[in-house]
């Protein structure tokens, strides 16, 4: 008695921590000894149970910050005590059920086919115990051999092949059992249904790393191992994860949003097991509160009995010791009525107790499995705070990145509108404007690049082995462009190029063009051909395009002085031995002086622009004659400049010139067969 107000006691405050006075009580006969669940619903909550615990296990959980990471370890620990206890309540579940359902017994009709499995069980014990002694037999015979006189070895040796056999036989039997012993576990066959269930659960139990519980007599005999702990837990933190770039904010994104996903799974999960668990527990609570009930009943039948031998006894205090036989027996048997009475009594509570201890062992693990869950859902309820939280701090971080990003872009857009606006307002000469324009692309396209690839991309370091073999790659496919675009800042430099400029390209050593300059790319630049005979140069109506990399090749590129535009020309007069060289060289550099000043202002002041711009001083270039031997005699030359666009023009009238002093001087006379020649003084 006083042992079953001890679990009264116990399940009080059991009942107390899980709420069992909001659970309806139920009133059932506890010598039936009826499981208060079926084997389906046992199983079912195991299988529950297991695919909570491995959703927390294999979960792919992307945690915010450094400690969050206890927060899983939290829930998985409580996961792992869930299933032990969830092992346990289903273990002593199993016992119950295995109580109340009938034992497979020997066939009627054949019994010398039946099988036992405690017979088995049995068996095995002693084959063990056997082996053992067989075995220490064995050794003892072993190490006395070799001490013992040579007439008694063979005696010995006997005996010690006798023991090896009957060993054989004896490991042979025991291998037997153990096939049939294990056939019986996976079979589930062997004893009933509380067998049946526990080979079940166990089977289960081993499928989960660190469910390992102490087992009880009951699933000892059915076979039951410890499982391996589970691995340590690696999880991966991904936020708090400085100068990240807008890739690597929107991969942070879709971690936190996918782990946000997985733990609400978990807490839905988390609340059907709950419900789950209630629902089991709650045929057990009302079993334990009936057999509380029995007991109480029993105990006051009890007391009521031991009150009314009492009394008894106290009614007939003085009876004689001379009183008659008859009187003597019919007192003598109420007596031992009720003698008998309260040791049946004593047994009836001894199986209530025992039955107790069954149902309490059942369901307090169900109970403490509540608490945790309790705990679970508190940890899950951190541990989204702390990711929702990482989450909204990233999403604020990316559209803040994004807005600096736009802004920035826009900055730049505007600078380079004011600098397109003010080159045409302020720059005058087309060719300079047109090198501003292109100055312009080119920082603003280099500025946009630069700042798109700090919003994306914020580690360097990890690109630096992807970007040399990109360049690399870019710098052998597009040799040609890359030098055709370094080319271009020489054709627009100090010394370079301009639209309008007479150019002589020479190419494959002897080929050469001649052409005005019309236009120059950031790859190409384009001339207009330029073709005559002598000293006259036409357009052709073809536009020629070089690649601006020729500028790097060994051919040479003829250009004017910078700020320049004239050429040389020269006259020469063959005279005939008796003609005056002295009046002819002067009749013709007088004439040659008189169209020269006409130009000679444009030509001084080219010549002014040309020393500020190259830092050399010049002579303005001046007519000058010159006399020398020629085959047919003597030559009268004289050099003169002319401007470039106006050099047809002026070589007409030259030619004009030098008829008149032929027509007027007859001292001048030409040699027999010659004539005067105009020819451009300037010879590639």
């Amino acid at each position: 008695m006083w042992v079953l107000r001890n679990f009264m006691r116990r399940l009080n405050a059991c009942a107390g921590l899980a709420g069992l006075a909001a659970l309806v009580v139920c009133f059932t006969a506890v010598g039936q000894m009826t499981p208060p669940n079926t084997e389906d619903q046992v199983l079912n909550h195991l299988t529950l149970v297991q695919r909570w615990s491995r959703q927390w296990e294999g979960a792919e959980i992307y945690l915010a910050r450094s400690g969050d990471e206890l927060y899983v370890e939290n829930g998985q620990a409580i996961a792992q005590k869930v299933v032990k206890l969830e092992f346990e309540s289903a273990l002593a579940q199993a016992e119950l059920i295995g109580e109340s359902s009938p034992k497979t017994g020997p066939a009627a009709g054949n019994p010398g086919n039946a099988i036992n499995a405690e017979n088995i069980f049995k068996r095995e014990q002693s084959i063990r115990q056997q082996i053992q002694v067989l075995q220490t037999e064995l050794d003892a015979l072993n190490r006395k051999i070799p001490t013992v006189r040579a007439s008694e070895r063979p005696a010995l040796a006997t005996q010690r092949d006798t023991l090896q056999g009957q060993l054989q036989l004896a490991q042979a039997l025991e291998d037997n059992l153990n096939q049939l012993t294990a056939f019986m576990n996976s079979a589930a066959n062997a004893n009933g249904a509380g067998m049946e269930l526990i080979a079940k659960i166990q089977a289960l139990q081993r499928t989960i790393p660190g469910a390992e519980i102490a087992l009880s007599p009951a699933a000892a005999k059915a076979g039951g191992k410890m499982s391996a702990p589970p691995p340590p837990a690696r999880f991966q933190i991904i936020g708090n994860q400085q100068n990240e770039g807008l890739i690597g904010q929107m991969s942070q994104m879709v971690h936190l949003m996918g782990s946000l996903r997985t733990l609400d799974q978990i807490e839905d999960e988390t609340t059907r097991l709950q419900a789950a668990t209630q629902r089991l527990r709650a045929p057990l609570l009302a079993a334990l509160r009936a057999t509380l009930q029995q007991g109480q009943i029993e105990l006051a039948n009890v007391g009521q009995s031991n009150g009314t031998a009492a009394s008894a006894g106290a009614a007939n205090p003085s009876a004689p010791d001379s009183a008659p036989p008859a009187t003597t027996a019919s007192a003598t048997a109420p007596a031992a009525q009720s003698q008998e009475t309260p040791q049946q009594k004593q047994s009836e509570m001894t199986e209530l107790v025992l039955h107790f201890k069954q149902i309490s062992s059942a369901t307090l693990p169900l109970s403490q499995q509540l608490i945790l869950l309790d705990q679970s859902q508190g940890n899950l309820k951190q541990l989204q705070d702390s990711i929702e939280h990482e989450y909204t701090q990233i999403l604020r971080s990316l559209l803040l990145r994004v807005a600096t990003l736009l802004i920035a872009l826009g900055l730049i857009w505007i600078f380079s509108e004011l600098w397109r606006r003010a080159s045409f307002r302020y720059i005058r000469g087309a060719r300079r404007r047109r090198q501003f324009l292109v100055l312009r692309r080119v920082v603003t396209g280099f500025c946009m690049a630069i700042v798109i690839l700090l919003g994306f991309v914020s580690d360097f370091s990890s690109l630096a082995t992807y970007a040399g073999l990109i360049t690399a790659g870019i710098a052998v496919a597009l040799q040609a462009v890359i030098l055709s675009v370094a080319a271009y800042f020489f054709l627009v430099g100090r010394y370079g190029v301009r639209v309008g400029d007479r150019v002589t390209m020479v190419y494959n050593g002897a080929n050469s063009v001649t052409g005005d300059v019309v236009d120059i790319g950031l790859v190409r630049f384009y001339l207009m051909e330029l073709a005559g005979s002598g000293i006259e140069m036409t357009p052709t109506g073809r536009i020629v395009v070089f690649p601006n990399s020729i500028l790097f090749q060994t051919s040479p590129l003829f250009k004017q002085i910078p700020g320049t535009e004239y050429t040389w020309r020269e006259i020469g007069l063959p005279l005939h031995a008796e003609s005056d060289a002295q009046v002819a060289e002067k009749e013709l550099l007088a004439r040659v002086n008189s169209l020269y000043e006409e130009y000679r202002p444009l030509l001084e002041q080219q010549y002014r622009g040309m020393e500020q711009t190259v830092g050399v001083h010049m002579d303005v270039p001046k007519p000058n004659t010159r006399a020398r031997f020629v085959g047919s005699g003597l030559e009268v030359v004289v050099h003169y400049p002319v401007p470039l666009r106006q050099a047809a023009e002026f070589d007409d009238r030259m030619v004009m010139e030098v008829m008149d002093i032929l027509r007027k001087n007859p001292s001048i006379r030409l040699a027999d067969g010659a004539a005067p020649e105009l020819r451009s003084a300037v010879k590639v």
